[in-house]
């Protein structure tokens, strides 16, 4: 959604776009959403949800935090990280199987399938080797069962499926039908949006971060060209135009069904 003329990559192969607001990615708005209806449920089910959210990169993601803050998550956690995060699923993996290990009391790891910009779907499943969880992928829906299980609907080559899954595991959010993060209202984003975030580095989390291995390199980036090809049906009237649209594009497929 760039300008032609800013989209000029720097020295390091990145677009600067500092000036643009940040959205939430889809696929981890949808799992915070999922969360919070969890959470929801829990209460007829005498299940208590203490609910955590992490993310890794720079102050401009405090803003996002807080408003989870005034949605009702508990507690909101950023590990300071200002590089390009894009293509290294290792690194990211690493650092949440790090935080998990040193609180040591989280059952349940929900994340968005992908990102947006770098799109490689392998973070859930790194995260869950890292740590020896199961890992339930293209999850449509959750529900809670008791302290130790969920009831969780995921979508996979066969169709749907509906299973009861015992935690701890992972769960890999994929294409939900309602989407949406809820929205908070003014009160509670001056009551609640003003806790503090707790802070780490990947090093305090990472066991190794220097052994990480770059199994990516970007070489080159470019606009994509989003222009559709065409052809104009010359006529006179609509209907000499539809009959010529028959003739020489439809009639030959239509024969073929």
């Amino acid at each position: 959604m760039l300008l032609e003329d800013n989209w000029v990559p720097d020295e390091n192969l990145q677009i600067d776009v500092k000036y643009i607001k940040n959205m939430w990615n889809c696929f981890d708005e949808s799992a915070l959403e999922m969360m919070l209806k969890l959470s929801d449920l829990s209460e007829g089910f005498n299940v208590l949800y203490n609910l955590e959210a992490l993310t890794i990169g720079n102050s401009k993601c405090d803003a996002y935090l807080r408003t989870l803050y005034a949605l009702g998550y508990k507690k909101a956690v950023r590990v300071e990280y200002d590089d390009d995060l894009r293509f290294k699923p290792e690194m990211v993996a690493g650092t949440v199987a790090g935080y998990v290990n040193k609180k040591q009391n989280i059952d349940i790891v929900v994340m968005g399938r992908q990102t947006s910009d770098g799109n490689n779907e392998k973070t859930p499943l790194i995260l869950a080797e890292y740590l020896g969880w199961p890992c339930i992928t293209q999850v449509m829906k959750v529900e809670p069962v008791d302290e130790n299980c969920l009831k969780i609907i995921n979508e996979t080559d066969e169709g749907v499926l509906t299973q009861i899954v015992k935690t701890p595991c992972i769960i890999s959010v994929g294409n939900v039908s309602e989407s949406y993060l809820r929205v908070p209202t003014l009160k509670d984003r001056m009551k609640l949006g003003k806790q503090p975030i707790e802070l780490y580095t990947p090093e305090e989390l990472y066991e190794n971060p220097e052994n990480i291995i770059e199994r990516v390199e970007l070489c080159n980036i470019e606009k994509v060209d989003n222009s559709r090809s065409g052809i104009i049906i010359e006529g006179n009237t609509p209907k000499e135009k539809a009959y010529k649209l028959y003739n020489e594009y439809l009639k030959e497929r239509l024969e073929k069904l």
